[in-house]
């Protein structure tokens, strides 16, 4: 029998990440259903949904910026852990922040998209809404490699990979990963903040 060693190339990392308890985060949920009902909101990848002005990064209201805070803290521990992991070392850095708070509602769904202009991406579930049932509401990362043929009767690696949204849950994905939701079964809204996150150089002395 001949050695062998396995490797694993090219994987990708997702982080779900518990940010907050659920019952802290009425607030927050019940500012994003006020905002939705006085503005129209943006047309992105949601059918049947809501998508806010990108600006939740900038506002310095107590809800949303120490929501900011966390999440970019916690961006910021995962992408210190993984270059550790690599044994590298890391320059001083910053980070460049556009955030967007969305609602699904019943029946409601996002297109398969992705963020490839930012390293990372965000969905942080302000309210999960109700169980998913089978896929209903639920969030679908697609395969990054360019070509995969299938082997008939054999499904060697998967071709998504798939995350039931909970309430309170950060999902940290590096922005390049195409991803989906699965049309929303629920009877009450799905609430989500999303944002994109990309590492800038720190100034010199900064």
């Amino acid at each position: 029998m001949t050695d062998t060693e396995r490797v694993r190339a090219f994987s990708t990392d997702v982080q779900l990440v518990q940010l907050a308890a659920p019952q802290r985060l009425g607030p927050l949920q019940a500012a994003i259903l006020a905002e939705r009902d006085r503005h129209p909101g943006l047309t992105v990848s949601q059918v049947n949904g809501w998508h806010s002005l990108p600006d939740l990064a900038q506002r310095s209201d107590g809800l949303f910026r120490p929501l900011m805070k966390s999440i970019v803290q916690t961006v910021g521990e995962q992408f210190e852990r993984l270059a550790a992991d690599r044994g590298l070392n890391l320059p001083r850095y910053g980070w460049a922040v556009q955030a967007w708070a969305s609602v699904l509602d019943p029946g409601g769904y996002n297109r398969v998209h992705d963020h490839a202009s930012s390293h990372w991406s965000v969905a942080f579930y302000v309210d999960a809404g109700d169980p998913a049932s089978e896929l209903g509401g639920v969030l679908s990362f697609l395969d990054p490699r360019r070509s995969s043929l299938n082997i008939p009767g054999v499904l060697v690696d998967p071709v998504t990979m798939d995350v039931t949204p909970r309430t309170g849950m950060l999902v940290i994905f590096p922005g390049y990963l195409q991803h989906m939701v699965h049309p929303y079964d629920g009877t009450r809204p799905r609430v989500v903040v999303s944002a994109n996150l990309s590492v800038r150089s720190a100034p010199a002395g900064a």
